[in-house]
Formats: structure tokens, sequence, C-alpha cells
């Protein structure tokens, strides 16, 4: 929060063009250049003065006045494009002096932040990304994202909405008749900076606060954010390598976005020498094996974090699993539990050449951390890996094995989301220009870039060559210094609860030791983990895509902290000793659920039988509130939204979501009359809610409907 002369802020909304960069008088030049190619006359300055804010569309029909009707506006506007990238690509992005300690105040002041662009998204994009300053924003939205362009009010009330703010706390930046006025009209703090049009009064008549340059802005700025004291969060990782090695086996979210971060800052002293990290994705692999690094970054602080020393080895190949089980003294196993069974085969190969190299003496433990996200975790993966070792070796030689090593149940506090492949090659592309231009070399032709999570052929091709080619020109004090690969968007959660099981934990800074593991398990599969699930089920049901988008909507908001509001109750009589945990959890989980804009619904969404089991997170919860005499009508709903997204894509029937359902409650502990109310409850919704085309060929939804007909009558 800012509290900014008299108003009090929450939010901050920029225009990019001519506001935070200076394009303005680029796009000027290049639209000028690109009509005398194709109609053999310039844009005149008192047209492209007329257009400063406007959408492509209003532009297009003002060019019509002056220029004729068959003028062709999209091709001069495509080749304008594309001499525009030309520059920026060879130049740089022109920053306007002073926006990156403008961002930098606002975002540590704790600000939301948006981008309200009328350029399209690809462009904007690439300007932020080659600027350095996308990692400032929440939300992008663009020209080509809305109905109506500036002047009308509609990017500004999207922007805003989807940072969940009301305009009024929200400071919107703009340089343009057109930009000003939308922002007016939308209700916000307006904020005009001087570009190339003078302001005339009716700009100022509708601005709240005028600046000549952003240095002014930043000064005024200055006077309403608080003097930082001694940095410590952002702090840099031990510089001193000890001896040891350790391992994650499994490089995705919690892998690389989580774990490879605590084992940088291991006990703050010294760190491993060596991080190895396995996974099946060739282009991750190569990618981070090239640049040498990666970095998180942390959207709600605007930070990226580089993480250092890792070996990416391909999960696929065994000789590289088994040396990484050999040389290290922990290793993080961070696997989705439908992985387990088909992995237990490769950890115990692992184990079983650490055996084998240790001249079959049972010397040397090592520390073995359970990422699983589940109650009964480590025996889980326990009964998996023994029944792979009996295949490799005697079932007493076996048992040895798995006694000697620890293994640790643990309990992740952090969200973690992994970019796509498509992003990652984004980025690869726009830093493969970059690189080339500081070579000196030719441009390269591009293709165009999908919106899809795979690459297609060309574009694994492409990738390819980017990663190869930079690899072998990487020098130390190279421009590809800078340019680090974002792999992973995390929340600032920093500590991961452990099992106090290894002698080697006691150090460990971001360790939180727990002699009795499962109660926070139980803690966070209910309160967490459950809410989590229902909540995306029915904000994927409302259309939402990411997490942060659908904590905007109200009835999302009412409906999560409902759960959390029941969970709390029955987890309270559960544990009461853990009352105060519980509240600051539910408090934290929250505020990573309103900053997650970058976790996809589908990631968290995904599985909906596995977690509507009867021993898990859902059902659980509403059998503990169902005995103790508790409210549970919202779970009761977010079971039903599992169902309804389990058959939305096509994972089941409705005959056998009401069979699955049916079964987990004769397992669940109710008594057989609470059995017979909850079903003909969710049941019952869940035929009001399913398109007619998922009940029409199903005879027992017939026959439901048929009595619903009847009751009523």
């Amino acid at each position: 929060m800012l509290k900014f002369n008299n108003d009090i802020i929450h939010g901050a909304i920029f225009d990019m063009d001519g506001t935070m960069f200076d394009t303005e008088r680029l796009r000027f030049q290049t639209l000028k250049q690109a009509s005398q190619e194709l109609i053999g006359v310039s844009f005149s300055d008192a047209y492209l003065m007329a257009c400063l804010g406007l959408s492509a569309s209003s532009a297009h029909q003002l060019a019509k006045q002056q220029y004729g009707d068959d003028i062709p506006y999209a091709e001069i506007r495509q080749r304008a494009d594309e001499l525009e990238l030309e520059s920026v690509r060879s130049l740089g992005v022109p920053i306007k002096k002073g926006l990156v300690q403008v961002l930098e105040r606002l975002r540590k002041s704790g600000l939301r932040m948006a981008v309200a662009t009328s350029s399209r998204r690809l462009i904007a994009e690439e300007y932020l990304i080659n600027a350095n300053v996308y990692k400032f924003f929440d939300v992008l939205v663009c020209g080509d994202e809305v109905q109506k362009g500036k002047p009308h009010p509609e990017i500004f009330l999207s922007a805003a909405e989807k940072l969940n703010l009301p305009t009024s706390e929200c400071l919107m930046f703009e340089d343009s008749e057109n930009g000003i006025t939308s922002a007016y009209n939308a209700g916000g703090v307006t904020i005009l900076l001087q570009d190339i049009k003078e302001p005339n009064s009716n700009m100022l008549a509708k601005t709240d606060y005028f600046f000549e340059s952003m240095y002014d802005c930043l000064h005024q700025l200055d006077q309403h954010t608080l003097n930082l004291e001694m940095p410590t969060l952002q702090e840099s990782f031990p510089q001193s390598l000890n001896q040891l090695t350790v391992g994650i086996h499994g490089f995705g979210a919690i892998g690389g976005g989580f774990m490879a971060q605590i084992l940088s800052h291991w006990d703050g002293y010294t760190r491993p020498k060596r991080i190895y990290a396995s996974t099946h994705n060739s282009l991750y692999r190569s990618a981070v094996n090239a640049f040498g690094s990666y970095c998180i970054r942390y959207g709600q602080l605007s930070y990226d974090e580089r993480i250092e020393n890792m070996h990416i080895i391909d999960a696929g190949n065994i000789e590289q699993m088994q040396e990484m089980y050999i040389a290290s003294s922990m290793i993080a196993v961070c696997l989705p539990e439908q992985a387990i069974a088909t992995e237990a085969r490769t950890i115990a190969q692992g184990l079983y050449a650490r055996h084998i190299a240790n001249n079959e003496q049972f010397t040397n433990p090592l520390t073995v951390l359970i990422i699983l996200n589940k109650i009964g975790a480590k025996h889980l993966l326990l009964e998996h890996v023994h029944s792979a070792l009996v295949e490799i070796t005697a079932p007493d030689i076996a048992e040895q094995i798995l006694e000697q090593h620890y293994f640790c149940d643990t309990v992740v506090n952090r969200m973690v989301s992994k970019l796509t492949d498509q992003n990652l090659y984004r980025q690869l592309r726009i830093k493969y220009n970059i690189f080339k231009q500081y070579q000196l070399d030719h441009d390269l032709d591009h293709a165009d870039i999908e919106d899809a999570t795979r690459l297609n052929p060309e574009q694994e091709k492409l990738a390819s060559m980017y990663v190869e080619e930079m690899c072998s020109n990487f020098k130390p004090s190279h421009i590809l210094q800078t340019m680090d690969l974002i792999l992973f968007h995390a929340e600032v959660d920093m500590p991961i609860y452990v099992e106090n099981n290894s002698p080697l934990l006691g150090k460990m800074r971001q360790m939180v030791l727990v002699d009795d593991i499962q109660e926070i398990q139980l803690i966070k599969n209910r309160l967490w983990n459950g809410v989590h699930a229902m909540t995306t089920w029915y904000a994927t049901r409302l259309g939402y895509e990411t997490i942060g988008l659908a904590m905007a909507d109200p009835k999302v908001r009412e409906f999560m902290e409902g759960l959390l509001e029941e969970v709390k109750a029955g987890l309270t009589l559960t544990l009461p000793h853990r009352k105060n945990d519980l509240d600051d959890l539910a408090k934290s989980f929250i505020n990573s659920c309103v900053n997650a804009y970058k976790d996809p619904c589908e990631r968290v969404a995904r599985d909906p039988l596995r977690k509507l089991a009867a021993s898990e997170r859902v059902l659980g919860s509403i059998a503990c509130n169902i005995q103790q005499g508790l409210p549970y009508q919202n779970l009761s709903q977010g079971a039903l939204y599992g169902y309804y997204y389990s058959i939305q894509q096509k994972d089941i029937s409705y005959g056998e979501a009401i069979e699955h359902l049916k079964i987990q409650l004769g397992q669940s502990g109710l008594n057989e009359q609470h059995q017979q109310t909850l079903q003909r409850n969710i049941e019952t919704q869940l035929a009001q809610l399913l398109p007619a085309k998922h009940k029409t060929h199903n005879p027992h939804c017939v026959d439901l409907a048929k009595q619903m007909d009847h009751s009523l009558t």
C-alpha cells in the first residue's frame, strides 16, 4: 500500500509507448517510412499526432478519412512493426530515464502492477522483455485483447479487474490525450507524463498529477515511499563452496523452483560444490547447461534469483542417475504421485549402485527428502522402492539398504509454477537476437510463435540451434552472462518443514525440523491442497486460466474463504494446539493465491479423482466436519465441482463419477445415513450442472431426472 498525497494506492497501471518507452518518435519514423514504401506518401505529422493513444481500428478509420478508403493500412502497420522491431533488436528499447527507479519504488511499496497498452501482445512482450522490466508486472492487457481502444476506458478497467482492485486505488500512467481520457473515464488516479505532444487544457483537466519527465515523477514519489533498512530478503547465496554434492530427482516446479534455492542457501556459510538435477525435458536440460544458470522469478517482489552450480542430467539415462545417487549426500525426490511407481526402479538402481560403489559396506548414509505433497508419502515411496530393490538384489540386502539411509517426509509451503516450453522458446528467440546483434552478425529469419505449450518441429530445431550457438560462443564476461533464462515463477514463502530424521538437517537454513510431520502434512493437505483444488475446479468452471485472475472474481474469493473457514473449524478440533498455525497458514495461502497470476488453474485442478479419494484432501475434510457436527456446505460444493471438472475433461462419464463417489464415501468412515445424504446432494446438483449431452446416454442419470420431475409434481 502507498499513501500518495491524499490517495490510498494499491495498484499501478502503465501505458507502454510514450510513457515507459520513448518509442513514439521511433513509431512516427517507421510509419512514415512504411507508408512511403507502400503508397508513395509519408504519413503527416498531424495525422500521426492525432493517432496517439488510438487503437489500430480507430487509427485505420482516421487514415481512410485522410488517405482514402482503399489505403492498405494493415500492410503499412505490419511493415512499420517490422522496421520498429529491427531498430529495437539492433539498438534496444529506448527506456524513459527514471522508469526503473519508479517501478522499483512502487513494487517495494507492495503495489500490484499492470501494463495497459494499445500494442499487440507479441510486440508488447518483446519490448518488455528486451527492456528487462517485464518482471515488475503481474498483468499485461493489450490492444488486440479489448473490444474498444482508447479513449474508451475498457483497457484500464480490464487491467484493474485482473489486479482485483477498484480503479480508484490505482495510479494510471499515460502520455497521450486519448490515454489520459481512457484512464480518467476508468476512474483512476491519473498521472500524465509529457512526451511528444504538449498537454492541452482538456488533458490537464483530466489529470491528477502532471510531470514533464519521469524523473520529476520519481522525485514526487520519493516523498511518499519509505527509506528501506538493510536488505535481508534478497540475500545472496554463500560464496564459498563445500565438498558436498547434492541431487534433485525431478527438475520440475518444486525441484527447480524451490529445492534448488534451498540447497543453494544450504547452511548460510557454504553451499554444495555441485547440484545435480534430473529431467526428461531436453529443452530445459540443454538451455540450463548451456547458460550455466537460470532464474526463479518472485513476481510479488519483481526479483529474479539466479541459480548456479547446477548440472542438469537426463532422467532417462540410468548411468547419469546412478552417478547422482552415488555422489550425493542429500537427494530431494520431487516427483508427482503418479510417477512414483515408474521412478521407484530408478531410485532403487541408484541406491544399489551406491551400495556397490561403497564395496557393499553399509556406510556413508544418504539423506532422502521426499517432496510428494501427500500424507503418508514416505510409506508410499518406500513400499515401491522396496519392491524394486527386491527385483535387483536379495530381500535381506534390500532391507539393509533402506535401513541404512535417512528417509524424511516434508511439507512444502511455497507455490511454484514452471514456464511452458513455448515461454522458454520465446525467451531463447529474443535473447538469441540480442546475442546476434552483439556479435554484429546477420539477422535471423523468425518463425511465428504460437501460444500453445508444445513446440512444433521448426521451433524445436530453432531452439536447439539457439542453445548450441550461444553455448559455443559463451565466454567469461560475455553478454550472455546477463541474459538469464526465467524458468519458474515462485511465491515468497521460504521454509520447508522436514521430518527430524537425519543429522545432516540440523544446520539447514530454510528447514524447519518437525518431530511429528504428519500434523503438518494433515494441515497442508486439507487447508492448502484441498482448498486449492476445490477453488480451481470452481474457477475453471467460470472460465479462468490462472489463480490470480480468478481471485479478482468476488464469487471465487468468497467460495475460497468459506472453504478455509470450514476446514479450519475441523482441524482446530482435531489439532487444538495448532490453532495459531492454522490462522497464519490460511492468511499466507490467500496472499499466495491473490498474487498467483502465473499459476495455471489447469496445473492445480489436474487429477481430480485422486484428490477426491476417501483419505484425501476433500472427502477427508468433509468426513471430519460431519462427524464433529460442523458446517460442510462449501466443502460439499467443492467435491461437486471436482466431479464436474472430471466429467468435463472427459476423464469419466456421469455414471462413473457417481460410482466413484459411492465407493469413496463407503471408505470414508461415515455412517450409512450421512453417506446417502451427501451422495444424494452431490448427485442431484451434478445432474443439474451437466449439459444434456453428458446425461442422455446414461440410464442412471435418466432415472435420476425422472425422480426429480416426479418429486416436483
